[in-house]
């Protein structure tokens, strides 16, 4: 690696130069979204209690999802507990927006070096910056913190160790996504098989002329296909263990819920059918793969990133299980190009796209070497001209930046809550809460009476919830409860409505 980068240090400014302004992007809209209380689930809230739990030096409880529930029953995540020391020290929702924010600007820097060093400093600046701005990035962040930011970085510093033949350094870097997700062990293994095939073919053509093929030795092939090997079964058999040992031993149902995505309508989350109802339904949902059109959008997004550049490398395949198992799941929250899905193929897509490029600028074809040289100024303006139809688009309007029109209300009730309460809540305040309370989904309360329960009934329940002092004592029947703030307090017959217990 030193070997590598000797002589090369001009490369480092402007990646820096990229990530920062990238990362300043990634914060300020992130950062507007937390002020404007635009909160699109509940998904940072459950990702801060089982941060604060790492950082208590406990298991990640997540009572938003059950009362007592372990996190590592629903997801095995156990990467979360890096961002724990930075919550021990400023224990917030925005710690985690932050830790999202850097992890995806920090990627840039291995992507940017890599096509730098490959394709020439101003295309390989121009790859970076297009990364950076890349439509799936900001759709991640403008939905606040998953737990798929940890995989970028983790996949920009893969890709770009596989570019420059640092096999072990990619190996590492790839295990480590083993613990970010279940999923992305099939990620894992499908890098370590396109390891194994090329290092494969390398030998080969050694075999067939002895000593050095291109920039590779035979020991450099024989290298990546042990290296390959090894992953390919960390991956499989890793994947095999969490979903069928280790998320069962910590669900309350001893399974993974998800199984049920692949049994019906995508509304099922049971998964008490299992992998059986699950492959049992794999034909079904195969013939309908590229159904409704969604799909196929978020398919020519991907492969405009790059300008089809990434179809190219062998390295594009390492986006195939991301894809696949979104296209064949009936939840349709998988199929388009919002939410965080789309993190984890921005830099596999890239760095199969670098990988591309600096084949086909060889080419013995002049079209295909325009084609090469033409790819990063386009995919530069595809990004620039995708901005304006993803969530970067806000960041030139000035309501962006305005306080949220119920400030006065938020403020007041945040006020009426005592610190390490519990409290029952919809979405509204959600992701407000954890660093102060012990938070509870309204829809799945404990049967301990709870201190509070607040309703926001624009949050976008069906309908309004109604009184939370109704509710409560529907609830907890031997428990009293009044109303300390609603319409009386606020003047809004849709304000924020809390009930506090009283005895």
């Amino acid at each position: 690696m030193r070997d590598r980068l000797q002589g090369t240090g001009w490369l480092w400014w402007p990646a820096w130069a990229i990530a920062a302004l990238c990362t300043s992007l990634y914060l300020t809209l992130s950062l507007a979204r937390w002020h404007r209380m635009s909160t699109p689930s509940w998904d940072n809230a459950i990702f801060e209690e089982a941060i604060k739990g790492y950082a208590h030096l406990s298991l990640p409880v997540v009572d938003i999802k059950g009362e007592g529930f372990v996190q590592l029953g629903d997801h095995f995540s156990p990467l979360l507990a890096v961002i724990a020391p930075f919550y021990a020290i400023w224990p917030s929702g925005v710690t985690l927006l932050v830790a999202q924010c850097v992890a995806l600007g920090l990627s840039i820097l291995p992507l940017t070096l890599a096509a730098r060093r490959h394709l020439g400093p101003v295309p390989g600046a121009a790859i970076g910056l297009a990364y950076g701005l890349s439509w799936g990035l900001q759709s991640g962040v403008d939905v606040q913190f998953h737990e798929y930011c940890l995989a970028v970085p983790l996949l920009a510093f893969a890709l770009a160790a596989l570019l420059d033949a640092r096999w072990r350094a990619a190996a590492v870097w790839s295990a480590l996504l083993l613990g970010v997700k279940e999923d992305l062990g099939l990620t894992v293994a499908v890098i370590g098989l396109v390891m194994w095939v090329e290092g494969w073919r390398r030998e080969r053509r050694r075999l067939g002329a002895p000593g050095r093929v291109g920039d590779y030795s035979g020991a450099d092939a024989r290298r990546e296909l042990r290296t390959g090997r090894n992953l390919v079964i960390a991956g499989s058999v890793t994947l095999v263990v969490v979903l069928l040992i280790i998320i069962p031993a910590f669900n309350p149902g001893h399974h993974w819920d998800y199984w049920g995505r692949l049994e019906g309508d995508g509304g099922s989350m049971t998964g008490e059918g299992g992998i059986a109802a699950a492959l049992g339904n794999l034909p079904e949902l195969a013939l309908n793969f590229f159904q409704p059109y969604q799909k196929v959008n978020t398919l020519v997004l991907v492969v405009a990133l790059t300008v089809g550049a990434a179809c190219v490398s062998p390295y594009g395949l390492i986006a195939v299980p991301t894809l696949v198992w979104r296209f064949i799941s009936p939840n349709y929250g998988f199929w388009g190009s919002g939410w965080h899905y789309s993190l984890v193929l921005m830099p596999i897509v890239f760095g199969a796209g670098i990988d591309a490029l600096r084949r086909l600028k060889t080419s013995e074809s002049r079209a295909v070497r325009r084609y090469a040289a033409a790819v990063p100024s386009l995919a530069l303006a595809f990004a620039l001209v995708a901005a304006s139809q993803f969530p970067f688009r806000d960041l030139v309007k000035p309501e962006t930046y305005d306080p949220p029109g119920r400030a006065d209300q938020v403020a007041a009730v945040m006020d009426l809550i005592d610190d390490d309460c519990t409290i029952g809540t919809d979405v509204g305040l959600i992701v407000y809460l954890p660093s102060r309370c012990r938070v509870f989904w309204v829809a799945d309360l404990p049967a301990e009476p709870l201190d509070y329960l607040v309703f926001d009934p624009t949050s976008g329940w069906s309908g309004d919830p109604g009184n939370p002092v109704d509710w409560a004592q529907s609830t907890y029947p031997d428990a009293t409860y009044e109303l300390v703030y609603g319409e009386a307090q606020s003047g809004d017959p849709e304000g924020l409505r809390l009930a506090k217990r009283v005895g």
